[in-house]
């Protein structure tokens, strides 16, 4: 059965779980999405390369609207704590990311399983169950 599964957030996180998920074999369509369009393409591209070595699967960069039929949606997008920032800064600064990102991702999946790997990822899973309306088992 095909598996498609969006990870957004083409940063190092991102892309190692896109990465995994390309090795592994465990989607048929890995959707890669980043607020930096070319980062994302330049990602997908890198990681489709092991294609000839892996299960049958496509990578590619899209838009919130490609989303749609995904199976599982994965959420890397957020800051880095940098030095000097709290823990609580830091979640602020990622929760605000992650209500834009709810806001377009959950119209076009909304029966997706999500999986939040943003940090503080207590706070952030929290919050985006909250503001989702996305229930609980699916998070």
């Amino acid at each position: 059965m095909p598996t498609k599964i969006t990870v957004i957030g083409a940063g190092s996180v991102g892309a190692a779980i896109t990465n995994d998920i390309m090795v592994q074999g465990m989607a048929s369509e890995i959707l890669l999405i980043d607020i930096n369009k070319e980062k994302a393409f330049g990602e997908a591209l890198d990681i489709y390369q092991v294609a000839p070595f892996c299960a049958p699967a496509i990578v590619r960069p899209g838009e919130y609207s490609d989303v749609e039929g995904s199976d599982i949606v994965v959420i890397t997008c957020g800051v880095a704590r940098k030095p000097g920032m709290t823990r609580l800064d830091l979640a602020q600064v990622n929760v605000n990311i992650l209500k834009d990102v709810a806001a377009n991702v959950t119209q076009y999946a909304p029966n997706a399983i999500y999986v939040i790997v943003s940090n503080p990822v207590d706070v952030l899973t929290y919050v985006f169950h909250k503001i989702s309306g996305i229930p609980e088992k699916q998070i």
